[in-house]
């Protein structure tokens, strides 16, 4: 949006200002560079500002050479203004895409791990993608592995048809070493060994 423009479009050839029309028009151009409701209300806030400061300068009948160096403070103000919250909001982009890769990291608190993370490396390709940001993981992946879930799957137990698995092991039984009734006995009290030790 180029404010001079709108600002000439609105003044006469006597220098006389148009702070109305000023400011309806650049009410309804705001709207299509910006598109959150906050970046639109702090864009406003910076029109009504330099529409009062006009106003003022033109109501105070000053000379058309203080009228113009008026103007232009009020310009170059409205620039640094654009400028810082140009600067902010590609801050807070940053910041929202770095968290957003940490939680797709694994990790288990995002928001302690992001303040270990270094923003002065990380930067945000013209694409989108992040760059600065993998070796980093890597590091706090071997520094703090407390912070990421665990990738492996937990051991799951054997559960055969006779229950759990003896904590005995079949290879201290003999069957060829034992007699009838010892072998009877290990049947109906372990059968799940029995079994192991005759398949």
């Amino acid at each position: 949006m180029d404010i001079k423009a709108i600002i000439a479009k609105h003044t006469d050839k006597d220098g006389n200002f148009n702070a109305e029309e000023f400011h309806k028009e650049i009410s309804a151009e705001i709207p299509k560079d910006f598109v959150s409701k906050e970046q639109y209300n702090k864009k406003a806030e910076e029109v009504d500002t330099l529409t009062g400061d006009l106003k003022k300068a033109q109501e105070s009948n000053s000379s058309a050479e203080d009228l113009q160096k008026q103007l232009e403070k009020a310009v170059n103000d409205a620039k640094e203004r654009e400028t810082q919250f140009n600067a902010d909001l590609a801050s807070m982009q940053k910041t929202n895409a770095v968290k957003l890769a940490l939680k797709d990291s694994g990790t288990v608190n995002t928001e302690l791990l992001f303040g270990q993370v270094d923003m002065d490396n990380v930067i945000i390709q013209d694409d989108g993608k992040i760059s600065g940001l993998d070796d980093q993981l890597a590091t706090f992946k071997e520094s703090m592995p407390y912070l990421f879930q665990s990738t492996e799957e937990p051991a799951k137990p054997k559960i055969v048809a006779g229950g759990n698995p003896s904590t005995t092991t079949p290879a201290t039984y003999d069957l060829s070493k034992m007699s009838y009734k010892e072998v009877a006995k290990l049947k109906a009290e372990q059968p799940e060994v029995f079994e192991q030790l005759t398949k």
